[in-house]
């Protein structure tokens, strides 16, 4: 791999011949005079220790081929898996989206000799943490995290920061993201906003619309404010917005009764694929003419869409690129490893994917 750390060790000797030269210039200067020196002089004494190696335990010599982590909290933390690195992965939950966000990752770090562990969140908060304490124990170098529920996240990230442990958040934000490294996320606002658009464009007289969100998830509440700000300002009115999991299951259920409660519904908003493919069945089972938009341009959507041609009631889904997610999550994490500038914040444009150009998009499950 690619290290930088030689240079960081010669500016850090010359920081401390500095100091030892300038004394007690002041006393406002006596506490950080103190931590320096002792570093020095633990340095001075290593070559003594040198029989003590094998009660180090994980405990590594830096040197100049040894890779540099620095943490959100500034802490520089050394490799704790020899001459690679080890990373965990953990998603809210299962589904082919974060299966293509973890190959994008994946795809970056085995290519730089490394490892990465994939572990699932299951939708449960306390069951990531579990994940989350889990990657710390096995001496996982830095951690991808996309929180199962943002309100809880500050115990991951907490436990994350305490071991010193850089934190890649993506897709979804933790609920402090000055916390975390780095924010690697679609244009969540966007999204919703590009399926309002399809929406006013296909009926420019307005209507009765529904929402399917996930306030669990801050990505979705931006996805689902993007598409209600748009519509609600062309003439449309929201009658329900209820908690759909972001999953086929209760997409079917809450979709089933969307349509025993409102019978003049023109469409719904669903802030994922999933959930979305669930409120298709109920309302291809109930015989209903509810047109659909969406959010992620995945395999369900642009399968239904295909199938059902320009008179299908799948009308948008606007693309995410959760393979690009991914691939730009372990970049700039090798940013961060090799010393380089990087963003604190990468957002990955969206567009939409309509009966209309579905040719151009459906033979690949995700882009």
């Amino acid at each position: 791999m690619k290290k930088k750390l030689l240079s960081v060790l010669l500016s850090t000797a010359m920081v401390v011949t500095m100091l030892m030269g300038c004394g007690d210039s002041g006393s406002t200067g006596s506490a950080d005079n103190t931590q320096t020196e002792e570093p020095a002089q633990e340095e001075a004494a290593a070559p003594a220790a040198d029989e003590e190696k094998e009660t180090a335990g994980d405990t590594q010599q830096l040197t100049a081929e040894t890779p540099m982590l620095v943490s959100a909290t500034g802490e520089v933390i050394k490799p704790k898996n020899g001459d690679h690195y080890k990373f965990g992965f953990t998603e809210m939950s299962a589904g082919s989206f974060f299966d293509a966000c973890y190959n994008g990752a994946a795809e970056i770090v085995e290519a730089n000799g490394d490892e990465i562990v994939h572990v699932e969140g299951k939708a449960d908060s306390a069951y990531q943490l579990g994940v989350v304490e889990d990657f710390i124990a096995q001496g996982c170098d830095a951690v991808f995290y996309n929180p199962s529920d943002a309100a809880a996240s500050a115990a991951a990230v907490k436990a994350l920061n305490d071991a010193g442990i850089p934190i890649i958040n993506f897709d979804s934000a933790v609920s402090d993201l000055s916390q975390v490294d780095c924010f690697v996320v679609s244009d969540s606002y966007s999204c919703g906003q590009i399926a309002g658009e399809e929406l006013v464009k296909n009926h420019p007289e307005g209507g009765k619309v529904a929402v399917l969100d996930f306030p669990a998830s801050a990505a979705a509440t931006d996805r689902a404010n993007g598409f209600i700000d748009v519509v609600t300002a062309n003439g449309f009115e929201v009658v329900a917005q209820m908690d759909a999991g972001a999953k086929p299951e209760k997409g079917l259920s809450v979709m089933g009764d969307l349509i025993q409660a409102h019978s003049d519904l023109v469409a719904i908003f669903c802030i994922n694929d999933e959930c979305a493919q669930g409120a298709y069945s109920a309302i291809t089972t109930a015989g209903e003419s509810i047109e659909i938009y969406s959010v992620n341009a995945g395999p369900e959507a642009k399968a239904a869409m295909a199938k059902d041609g320009k008179e299908g009631i799948w009308k948008c889904t606007a693309a995410q690129s959760p393979i690009g997610i991914g691939q730009q999550s372990a970049e700039v994490l090798y940013k961060l490893l090799n010393g380089e500038e990087y963003e604190t914040r990468i957002e990955i444009a969206s567009f939409a994917v309509t009966p209309d150009n579905i040719d151009q998009y459906k033979d690949s499950d995700w882009q």
